[in-house]
């Protein structure tokens, strides 16, 4: 059993008789979806759209509360964003974080725990109270997580999502978003561009001539030296270097019909399990 430590996630607990309302309001997912043996993510944005945080919601089967985990940097930030519209609904938004191990098994659903696919595959979270984990799991180290998750093209929060992405930029329309609940904060938008519009980037996995590493914040270009795109992850291991990064539209399509104008020789678009669902 490979196990992932995410106990330096921020976490949040969501009560009250209001909370369903009230959190439904506010993320771009059906919160009626999680479940005490499923995470769902879902997207919290701002009134135009923007990303303020991606997060996982499960359910607590001892207190029917919402549990909901994001990235540790945004601890501060998203709870006084989650907390910002409560006004008088019964909701209690209380900041679980040091209460609570997160573990993510990888590639295990037949365990005790929470079905979630944080990495395109599919495992199980186990909220553990310190000093109550299992002796004996198999770490995956901050190294080769960061390798698997940029092979399997996930995007992470600092650098393929920012406070100025767009949902459907980093293709998280595809699993965070439901669009046939109700209204949350910056619905409008995102339903505005899946149905009239369009983004102008986009999430694609790249490869790279191993004599060439970039870095992120790299430029693209095409064989023509027009920018067309940045380097946003890179992974080097064993002689293959791969990446993430974002590409204007109009170049995916182009290089989907296979025209001529394609990227400098030492990148290539890459298929990868998150980009290509």
């Amino acid at each position: 059993m490979k196990s992932i430590d995410l106990s330096r996630r921020a976490k949040f607990r969501v009560s009250g008789k209001d909370r369903v309302r009230y959190l439904n309001g506010q993320v771009s997912n059906d919160v009626n979806k999680a479940s005490e043996i499923e995470a769902i993510s879902a997207c919290v944005t701002t009134l135009k759209g923007r990303l303020e945080g991606l997060i996982w919601i499960s359910v607590d089967e001892e207190s029917q509360s919402f549990l909901i985990d994001s990235d540790p940097e945004l601890r501060n930030s998203l709870f006084q964003r989650l907390s910002k519209y409560i006004i008088a609904d019964d909701v209690e938004i209380i900041d679980v974080t040091d209460d609570y191990l997160l573990i993510h098994d990888l590639g295990q659903t037949e365990i005790d725990g929470i079905k979630s696919n944080r990495f395109s595959i599919d495992g199980t979270d186990q909220w553990v109270r310190p000093g109550e984990l299992s002796a004996g799991p198999d770490w995956v180290s901050e190294k080769v997580l960061e390798s698997l998750r940029i092979s399997q093209g996930v995007p992470k929060w600092g650098n393929e999502l920012d406070h100025k992405t767009l949902p459907q930029e980093a293709l998280l329309d595809r699993t965070s978003v439901d669009f046939h609940k109700g209204c949350y904060v910056g619905q409008e938008i995102i339903s505005r561009l899946e149905s009239v519009g369009q983004v102008k980037r986009i999430l694609v996995g790249l490869s790279f001539d191993p004599e060439t590493v970039p870095a992120p914040g790299w430029s693209l270009c095409d064989e023509e030296n027009n920018e067309v795109g940045t380097v946003t992850s890179v992974s080097s291991d064993k002689g293959s270097v791969i990446g993430l990064g974002y590409l204007k539209r109009a170049h995916c399509a182009v290089h989907a019909n296979n025209a001529e104008k394609t990227l400098q020789s030492s990148v290539e678009i890459r298929n990868t399990p998150f980009t290509d669902s």
